[in-house]
Order: structure tokens, then C-alpha cells, then sequence
């Protein structure tokens, strides 16, 4: 259907009268008041709200009035986005040209650019013009230089916004996004130091942050102060990796998430209020500089009460032995997972030890998606030791993923079970290609193993074999 029979007023089509039932009686949709039909059109695509103008008269223009505005080109295929290119951007165009003076709370706008920066600016600053309040933007092939509207920067109403273009991120001198509190950012470049340090200064109640496959050109310093963020998450890759140092100041942060290959240091000041944070290491790189910028990152998070983080980053601390009697303290951490896709977490890593001995109020410890294994070389009584003291007084609950009855990990939850003297479960999940008969030659295994704790459990769980593995099994061993 073409942009214009969308907006006009349709000819010699019989309408449907939704004003009256099949029986002639008056019918509630029609009698709604207007902004309730806004409300409900608000949740339509802007295409399909456009077309309710054939109901009849009352409903002609009403999607003039909408809420949201939805605006979407790159869901389509390369060849379908060029044929239909034409149509949506006169379709846009119309739905700005028509559209009444009430506020748009939601703008989502997914296009490429190509030729028409100035007509996309047109919209978004058309869009800020109507007081928006959450604005989501992806655009494609950027083929010059791209500069978004000015107005943009300085808009006092808007609270959300999600920005993602493959560009340089070309920056006014003056930023102030006084009620901003949700931002998103991928794929720009940051070339300038001083704009980039105006716009991360110019954010007075950011609560959340994004930062995703940001690239940062001969940038040496970013400071990022907004005395309201509670969570920050940060995405980058080998790519986009410059050498920049972050220095956070989180005085209201609660949640932190790192994934990547720490091409940029990061430090965290004033983290005192920290909860949850992951640390998900995306790198082969064991070289001595990223072990550093591992050992500043968890510095930073030593106030965390739940921390996650990957087996690579034990593997890279062991090629900076030097830092790790350096090991920051975490005095408040309960719960410490392991996430250990890419390699098993080894019992006998000296790194492991380090931070397992610098978390004494440590109640939870986990060994998720991944294998947890034990060197057969070393003497059980030599790993683990000196043993954590959260083993002795705090570690109440271990969780073991994906066991498979190999000898090394068996004996990985043997000084488990031994040192944790307070130990009162400990949760083990089978590998979902265990045959029966090896479930129960491990369950056998296992309620053999002395324990340190007397009180302990040992809990075996599995999922069954149904296609959606929607069904856990649980057997309390002791």
C-alpha cells in the first residue's frame, strides 16, 4: 500500500461503522473517551494506526494524535528496504507534515541515512520539537558527514534515549540533557576529548548507561561523573579497542557489567554503594597489560556484594603474579559465580585462591555453565591452601554445572566437600548427556566423599530428555 493511501481519506471504499455492533446499538469502542483510543492505538505499528482512519469520521485523524511513532525500514531485507525506500521516507514525511501539536512520548526511528541526512534531522528534530521523551535511533549507511540536529543535545523533556550509528559522533559545545536518565550507545566513534568529556559531564540524573562497540580515536582520558547512575554496562571487542583509560565515579552506582577484551583500562572510584557486577572476559590475550587492567577492574568492584566473572579471568591473572598478593579485599561479597564457557576453572590456580582468600564473608559459590576440575598431580592437601577462612566460618551453598563424572572433577568437589566446614549443600548438575546407568554410578560416587561438614547435603539435579528441557529432576542424595 503507497504512503499516500495511508494518509488520505480513502474514495468510493464503504466504511466500517465502529460506532454501532451488528445488531445497530451503540458499541463502547466508539463512546471511549479520546485518549483512552489513543492509549489503544499507542500499541499499534504507526502504519496500521495511520489506516484506522477508515472506520469512520471520528477515528480520520485521530492517529494524528499518537503517542508513539514507529518508523522502522532495516527489518526488511537489503533488496526489500531499497524498493520500499521511496514510499517510507514520503510515508514519514506526511506523518510530520499531518501531525497535530500534542507531545510524542515514544520515537523510534530505523532507517539508512544515504542521501537524506538533512530529511532524517528534519524528523528527529521535528520529533524534539513535540517534546519527546524517549527517542530510539539506529542508522545505517552514514555515506558523509553526519552531524545530529543541535536541538537534540539541549532537549529538556527527553528521559530515554537509545542512539546507534556507525559514524563519527560529532558533538555541540554546549550539552545538557537535564532530565535524561536512560542512555544507550553503539557503534559511534568518540574523536574528540574535550566534547566527549562536555557530554558525559552533562548528564545531572542519568540513572542507566550503555556503552556498546563505542570506538574512542586517540582519546587518552574519558571521565564519566553522573552523581545519579546506578547501573552501568559496557560491550566492546577487539575492534574498537584504543588504549583509552575510563575513570568511573560511581557513588550511586549499584550495578556494573563489563564484557570484552579490556583493550581500555578501567578504573571505579567511590563504588561504595556497588551490588552486582560481571566481569565476562571475550579475549585469547594473556598478555601482562591485560592482566593489569583485570586486576584495576576488580579493584574498583571490591564493595560488591554478588560478583560474576569468567574463567579467563582467573587464567589472565597468573601472567601477572606479581599483583595477585595485591588482591583487593571484598569484605562484602555473599555470592561469587564462575562462568566458565570457554574453560574449566582449575582448584589448584593460585589466582582463584587469591580472591577466594580475600572474600571472608563469601556464602555462596557457584561453577556455573562450565567444568570446575582439580590437577590429579597436586596432593589434595596442598590445594586450597591456606584454606579461605569463608570456607571455615561463611560458605554455606556450592553450585556445580554440567558434571560428568570425570576424575578430575570428582576430585575438585572431593576438597570441596572436605574444607567447607560449614557447608550445607552443595548443588550439583548433571550433564545433560549422562546415561542413566552413569547417574547412578556418580550418585554412588558421590555420597562416598567424606565432608568437613556434618550437616552438608549433597543435591544432584538433571534435566530430562524432552526436546524443550522444560523439566528438572532433583534427587537429595543425603
Amino acid at each position: 500500500m503507497e504512503a499516500n493511501s495511508l494518509i488520505q481519506k480513502p474514495i468510493k471504499k464503504q466504511k466500517l461503522n465502529v460506532e454501532q455492533d451488528i445488531d445497530g446499538n451503540s458499541n463502547c469502542l466508539g463512546n471511549l473517551p479520546e485518549e483512552i483510543l489513543l492509549h489503544i492505538l499507542s500499541f499499534l505499528r504507526t502504519e496500521d494506526a495511520v489506516r484506522t482512519s477508515v472506520l469512520c469520521k471520528r477515528w480520520e485523524y485521530l492517529w494524528a494524535s499518537i503517542p508513539n511513532l514507529d518508523f522502522n525500514l532495516l527489518h526488511a531485507s537489503h533488496a526489500k528496504r531499497k524498493l520500499r525506500r521511496p514510499l517510507f521516507m514520503k510515508f514519514v514525511d506526511k506523518v510530520f507534515c499531518l501531525r497535530d501539536s500534542s507531545v510524542i512520548e515514544r520515537f523510534s526511528l530505523c532507517c539508512d541515512v544515504l542521501s537524506d541526512a538533512s530529511r532524517v534531522n528534519t524528523w528527529i528534530s521535528a520529533a524534539v520539537r513535540h517534546n519527546v521523551q524517549e527517542l530510539f535511533i539506529t542508522l545505517e549507511n552514514i555515506k558523509r558527514e553526519f552531524s545530529l540536529p543541535y536541538c537534540l543535545f539541549t532537549s529538556k523533556t527527553l528521559t530515554s534515549l537509545d542512539l546507534y550509528m556507525s559514524c563519527i559522533f560529532k558533538l555541540p559545545s554546549t550539552i545538557c540533557f537535564s532530565n535524561l536518565k536512560v542512555l544507550n550507545i553503539g557503534k559511534v566513534t568518540f574523536s574528540d576529548e574535550y566534547l566527549t568529556q562536555q557530554f558525559f559531564s552533562g548528564l545531572p540524573v542519568l540513572e542507566e548507561l550503555e556503552l556498546n562497540r563505542c570506538s574512542w580515536v586517540d582519546l587518552k582520558v574519558v571521565r564519566i561523573s553522573a552523581p545519579k547512575l546506578h547501573s552501568m554496562s559496557i560491550f566492546e571487542f577487539e575492534c574498537y579497542g584504543d588504549g583509552c583509560q575510563f575513570m568511573i565515579f560511581g557513588v550511586g552506582l549499584k550495578n556494573f557489567n563489563y564484557c570484552g577484551c579490556l583493550l581500555n583500562e578501567y578504573c571505579l572510584y567511590e563504588s561504595f554503594s556497588l551490588e552486582k557486577a560481571s566481569i565476562h572476559l571475550g579475549t585469547n590475550d594473556t598478555s601482562e597489560q591485560i592482566a593489569h587492567r583485570v586486576h584495576k577492574l576488580l579493584t574498583g568492584l571490591s564493595n560488591v556484594q554478588f560478583l560474576r566473572l569468567s574463567s579467563k579471568v582467573v587464567k589472565v591473572l597468573r601472567y601477572a603474579a606479581e599483583l595477585l598478593p595485591h588482591m583487593p579485599m571484598f569484605n562484602n561479597l555473599v555470592s561469587l559465580m564462575f562462568n566458565v564457557t570457554e574453560m574449566s576453572i582449575d582448584l589448584s590456580s593460585e589466582a582463584l585462591l587469591k580472591i577466594l582468600q580475600r572474600s571472608p564473608c563469601l556464602e555462596n559459590l557457584k561453577f556455573w555453565t562450565g567444568g570446575l576440575t582439580s590437577n590429579c598431580e597436586e596432593e589434595d592437601d596442598r590445594i586450597l591452601d591456606p584454606v579461605p577462612s569463608c570456607f571455615l566460618s561463611h560458605l554455606k551453598r556450592i553450585k556445580v554445572d554440567r558434571y560428568d563424572g570425570d576424575e578430575n572433577r570428582l576430585s575438585a568437589i572431593k576438597i570441596l566437600l572436605k574444607k567447607a566446614v560449614v557447608l550445607e549443600k552443595i548443588v550439583i548438575f548433571f550433564s545433560v548427556f549422562l546415561s542413566l546407568e552413569n547417574r547412578v554410578k556418580f550418585c554412588k560416587q558421590l555420597i562416598e566423599l567424606p565432608r568437613g561438614s556434618h550437616n552438608c547435603k549433597i543435591v544432584v539435579k538433571w534435566y530430562d530428555c524432552s526436546p524443550d528441557r522444560s523439566t528438572k529432576c532433583k534427587i537429595v542424595l543425603s
